[in-house]
């Protein structure tokens, strides 16, 4: 379809100005043909002399000093947790043990293989010591989700047993005698992702972003993914209770040391509450949408002997981080120098002749809000089978 002609108009307008004698004087604007004056672009600065760059002195050496720092700290790191979290220890071990790339006879035929990404500290950060010790227990957690996948293959080596594709596969370590191996079918499963038509926003935790609509295996192994989690939880968890007395020594306090390792404790301790949370909605969804999975799922020993071991010892650690604290107070308040105290979940700690108390809470908000569902009926339909 041709396009109808296009009519332009041009209209000029006047502007009347009094003169001082009060004759008006006619004043034409710039009509779009006409050009406003143009003016000459600044030229553009010269360039600057160049200059080489001298270092401050001593830069050099200041950087040797930190490497050194850094580096010793390293050291007593690794001796602390080898001393204090023997368990945490043998799992960073047993890691550094695999080889760079692990492979398994496939069922039906076939082989398959698996590189080693993770190095064995690789998510230690920091110079301090108190930066290491917190890094430590992320590196813990990382290593645990390492090692739940690529022992996999020395597992099923040593069992003589072919890698089956068609499930969701791991190794679940708690210590050197206690152990899971898990396998169960990705088509019996679905992804975590479901959960958020029945989560309430109210219900929708730290985690639930990562973990409920996020993309890490929770969604391609469904449940089996969040039992990943809880037990990579429950590892770090468990390394940050048994290293209190080096962040006491690294804080150069018992007051002071307490206070840092509850403020790095808490929300891994938290964490619990929010996986026994997602796994407890993944099964109950299951048996109410998905049954024929649910009933395959609760007859299947290895998820069941895990899953409740993992709540047990979990519940267990917490019960003891909190009559650890209580302990503690008592007996540094026994020793003078420093108060310590609780009020409404808050550990408050007090030094010397100060006046003002430094406080941090025993928990995230994780516990405060999903403990009263746990707690509650909700669940109660599945419990007697898992």
């Amino acid at each position: 379809m041709r396009s109808a002609p296009k009519v332009v108009l041009v209209v000029t307008a006047l502007l009347f100005i009094l003169n001082k004698d009060g004759s008006p004087e006619v004043v034409v604007p710039l009509t779009e043909t006409e050009s406003a004056p143009h003016y000459m672009p600044l030229p553009p600065p010269p360039p600057q002399e160049r200059r080489n760059f001298i270092p401050p002195a001593g830069r050099e050496e200041m950087q040797r000093q930190r490497n050194a720092e850094r580096s010793a700290s390293t050291e007593w790191l690794k001796e602390v947790t080898s001393k204090y979290s023997p368990d945490s220890w043998y799992l960073l071990m047993s890691y550094d043990s695999l080889p760079a790339e692990s492979s398994a006879p496939l069922l039906g035929g076939g082989e398959v293989n698996s590189l080693k990404t993770l190095a064995t500290f690789e998510y230690l950060r920091g110079r301090t010591r108190i930066d290491l010790l917190v890094s430590m227990e992320t590196n813990v957690h990382e290593v645990a989700h390492g090692y739940f996948d690529q022992n996999t293959f020395r597992y099923l080596n040593d069992a003589g047993t072919g890698f089956n594709a068609e499930n969701a596969n791991g190794f679940i370590y708690i210590t050197p005698e206690l152990n899971f191996f898990v396998s169960f079918p990705l088509k019996s499963m679905f992804p975590s992702a479901k959960l958020a038509s029945v989560i309430p926003s109210n219900l929708r935790t730290y985690r639930y972003d990562t973990y409920i609509e996020g993309t890490t295996s929770t969604q391609s192994d469904g449940v089996i993914g969040l039992l990943n989690e809880l037990h990579a939880y429950y590892i770090g968890s468990r390394y940050c209770y048994e290293i209190l007395e080096p962040y006491m020594e690294a804080q150069g306090s018992d007051a002071a040391g307490l206070f840092e390792w509850v403020t790095h404790t808490q929300s891994t301790m938290s964490a619990f509450y929010e996986f026994d949370f997602f796994i407890s909605e993944y099964l109950l969804y299951m048996k109410r949408k998905y049954p024929a999975g649910y009933q395959q799922l609760r007859s299947y020993s290895p998820f069941i002997e895990a899953y409740s071991t993992l709540r047990n010892l979990y519940t267990d650690l917490i019960d003891r981080y909190l009559e650890r604290i209580n302990s503690e107070m008592s007996r540094i308040n026994q020793q003078g120098g420093s108060e310590v105290s609780q009020k409404d979940g808050w550990l408050w700690v007090r030094s010397g002749e100060s006046h003002i108390s430094s406080g941090t809470p025993l928990f995230s908000d994780e516990r405060k809000i999903l403990l009263p569902v746990l707690e509650s009926r909700r669940f109660r339909e599945i419990r007697e089978d898992f």
